[in-house]
């Protein structure tokens, strides 16, 4: 098996907020009664070699989630250069005589970063007009943070990588160009990429950020177990994936349920279902929660039943108990599970060890909500954007290396590198991902998921500005049915009535 512990990025998908992982970072929660110490102690007597698992996840990075973002009228000191405004001018960078250098913001780490290196040092050995300088932030929770201070003190990147959560932050700091302008300008063909990956970070139409790094939600389990309980074939919907942990608990193992509020994002996406208003915030900024529906009812309810019924154990997504679900799968506690594609280079290597022998690694799409709803799985991951405080040659620089790293042969040996899904389907093509994906198929079912499925404003996602305090909210609402006993009626309404108040908030620090 292909091993790349680097290939880890506990960030990569639609990453919970700052908020939720200071505050939660203490523990876990699960079934009524069962306390996040409990469970800790009970992974800290995990064999050494299982441990280590969690090690090397936690290794990859630190927290990937992302800040609050309070922006009001750009400061003297963060006006835009002169030389071009905020307009994209390719044609500037063959016209300038000498070198360029500019400097990206990135937040990959290990071997993702050691990738991006390569792929950096490529793109400056290509030519003479542009050099790149990468500055790791180590993780977008820092990248983000210091953008924010930069917006004040006028020190900015040419090019920052921000996840998919930020987009109406970054629109709402107005400092960004926009690459819908250098596509334009360079007649730049986007019907190679994937028209969701291209969706994820357009707003009324126009491409703000360039997708790079990009993952989604699989479902991870163990072969063995699924052929102890009789099992033929992994679970397809919401109501198979809760037949299947019911099943697999009888026999002995269960389903490891990570509180990861994307989790329920997704599910909304896969029914083709809103979560805000204004088409999810991309014809406008978002102002109501409109997800309170008889479809998110019934999401709830199911998780809600596994849970109680003790046929699941949660876990959050931050803090210590980050990994459980992954852990519970080595240990034989648990079959199945759903997580980021991003851990898949991890998981593999762990098992290549070959110290679990009861485990044989499956990986199937998410388990969409009905196989009667044509939706579609949301885009993780995250972005380049173009800083519009820098002059106009600069910007064009900063196009033309975008434009290198998301090429057909760079985003295949991204791909190879990191585990991160190409975003072009020429690149799908390469040799270099065939080989990949029949070294290690987990990676091609993530990449089928985005191609596949409805291109709708759900499955683009939800476009919000203050997504850390609405995440928060969220997962305050589905803890309070698990700990609590709060219906999932009242739940969904808890939760709705708090996203609101956080969206009129968000609006009156602003100014819509």
């Amino acid at each position: 098996m292909r091993w790349q512990a680097g290939a880890v990025r506990t960030g990569a998908h639609r990453e919970v907020g700052d908020a939720t992982a200071a505050r939660r970072a203490t523990g876990a929660t699960g079934a009524p009664g069962a306390s996040g110490a409990t469970r800790r102690r009970s992974t800290a007597r995990l064999c050494a070699a299982l441990a280590a698992l969690g090690a090397l996840l936690a290794g990859a990075g630190a927290s990937t989630t992302a800040a609050v973002l309070v922006v009001g009228a750009p400061s003297a000191a963060a006006a835009p250069s002169s030389g071009g405004g905020a307009q994209c001018q390719p044609s500037l960078l063959t016209k300038h005589k000498g070198t360029i250098d500019i400097d990206f913001w990135e937040s990959m780490v290990t071997a993702n970063g050691t990738t991006l290196q390569g792929l950096t040092n490529a793109f400056n050995a290509s030519q003479h007009h542009v050099h790149v300088t990468l500055v790791q932030q180590r993780s977008y929770t820092t990248t983000w943070i210091k953008y924010q201070a930069g917006l004040s003190n006028g020190q900015l990147p040419d090019v920052v990588q921000l996840t998919s959560i930020d987009l109406q932050g970054v629109e709402d700091s107005r400092s960004v160009t926009p690459v819908q302008s250098c596509m334009k300008a360079s007649h730049y063909k986007t019907s190679d990429f994937i028209p969701r990956v291209l969706a994820a970070y357009k707003l009324d139409g126009v491409q703000i950020g360039m997708p790079f790094a990009v993952s989604g939600p699989v479902l991870i389990y163990n072969q063995l177990a699924f052929k102890k309980a009789g099992i033929t074939s992994p679970p397809k919907t919401l109501g198979q994936f809760v037949s299947d942990a019911a099943i697999l608990k009888a026999h002995g193992s269960g389903v490891g349920l990570k509180l990861d509020p994307w989790h329920l994002e997704t599910w909304l996406a896969s029914a083709d279902q809103l979560f805000v208003n204004h088409d999810n915030g991309r014809k406008g900024r978002a102002t109501k929660a409109v997800f309170d529906t008889q479809t998110a009812k019934k999401i709830w309810t199911d998780l809600d039943e596994i849970v109680r019924s003790g046929d699941a154990t949660t876990n959050l997504a931050t803090g210590a108990a980050e990994f459980d679900n992954l852990l519970g799968i080595g240990s034989g506690k648990y079959a199945m599970t759903i997580d980021t594609t991003a851990v898949l280079g991890t998981v593999e290597a762990v098992l290549a060890t070959h110290k679990y022998p009861n485990v044989k690694l499956g990986v199937a799409p998410f388990p969409v909500y009905s196989a009667k709803v044509h939706g579609g799985i949301e885009v993780g991951g995250s972005a380049l954007y173009i800083s519009n405080r820098k002059p106009a040659v600069d910007r064009a620089a900063a196009w033309d290396y975008i434009s290198y790293l998301d090429s057909t042969q760079s985003q295949a040996t991204w791909a190879k590198g990191t585990g991160y899904i190409p975003i072009r389907k020429s690149s799908a093509r390469t040799s270099t991902v065939k080989a990949l994906w029949s070294a290690s198929p987990g990676y091609k079912v993530a990449y089928e998921q985005l191609v596949g499925g409805a291109n709708t404003y759900a499955t683009a996602g939800a476009v919000l500005g203050p997504y850390t305090q609405v995440r928060t909210a969220e997962l305050d609402a589905e803890e309070s049915m698990y700990q609590s006993g709060v219906s999932p009626s009242t739940a969904l309404a808890n939760a709705t009535r708090q996203i609101d108040q956080i969206l009129s908030q968000y609006d009156q620090r602003i100014g819509s």
